[in-house]
């Protein structure tokens, strides 16, 4: 069932757009019929159309008179995509980090310069649920982490940001492959609270319209993951002997 704070249609697309890039419609797989997808998101015959027709325009799905909707087999609208696989090894997480930081602190300055109030109170309540989920200890798996930032990408009003993200996929919070926080841990722990303190700071510095500080607070937010992974990475290298030369070798490369 699909909310009511934002265009359905919008709604509907992005998450349709999220199963094809996420495989679970894949390339050559019919997509459910108009019906099928009114009953399941409980919207009308209309948003659903909308909805598709904003896909069919990226290039993502082809239609066949009489068969159904299909995901275009060649599927050359998504050239940018993280699976699993490139985001399960320490050394491609630092550097998608550091694509992160290039793209997400200018999106934290676009949003506090024109989000509406709409889009401000969405951050909030994606930073709430990301409070909620880091409390729940065994439940924390970063998804809610992702939504926050896809919140504030949207809040730029530049449709790219958010397609950045969703193109890239959850899979970029780094806990999604290296386990939850645990409680039990005195280091967990201040982690989960220093996560809870940058992302405030950030919602702070944007609802304050302030760019600069914003910018900032994104800046240290990202930054202090990188350095985390990163030492994680040097640790593990060190104690991994040909490995660390390999992953060198492999931080070079990009």
């Amino acid at each position: 069932m699909l909310g009511k704070k934002e265009n359905l249609s919008a709604q509907l697309a992005r998450q349709l757009v999220n199963k094809i890039i996420s495989q679970e419609y894949r390339p050559g797989d019919r997509i459910p019929t108009e019906a099928e997808l009114c009953a399941e998101y409980g919207v009308s015959r209309t948003v659903v159309r909308e909805a598709i027709a904003s896909i069919r325009a990226e290039g993502l799905l082809i239609s066949k008179q009489g068969v159904g909707v299909f995901v275009d087999p060649v599927n050359n609208s998504l050239p940018f995509r993280l699976g699993a696989r490139s985001t399960s090894r320490l050394s491609d997480v630092v550097q998608i980090l550091e694509l992160r930081l290039g793209v997400e602190i200018e999106a934290a300055g676009l949003a506090a310069e024109r989000h509406s109030k709409r889009q401000l109170l969405a951050i909030k309540a994606r930073l709430r649920d990301m409070h909620k989920e880091l409390r729940a200890v065994d439940g924390d798996r970063g998804r809610a982490d992702f939504e926050f930032h896809s919140a504030i990408a949207r809040a730029t009003n530049n449709s790219f940001f958010e397609k950045f993200l969703q193109f890239a996929g959850p899979q970029i919070i780094p806990r999604q492959h290296f386990g939850s926080l645990r409680s039990n841990r005195e280091a967990d722990l201040r982690y989960r609270a220093n996560l809870q303190i940058e992302h405030a700071d950030i919602v702070d510095a944007i609802a304050s319209r302030d760019v600069m500080v914003a910018r900032e607070a994104m800046r240290k937010h990202l930054s202090a993951s990188l350095e985390l992974y990163r030492a994680l990475y040097e640790s593990k290298g060190q104690r991994g002997g040909v490995s660390r030369q390999k992953n060198a070798k492999d931080l070079r490369a990009g």
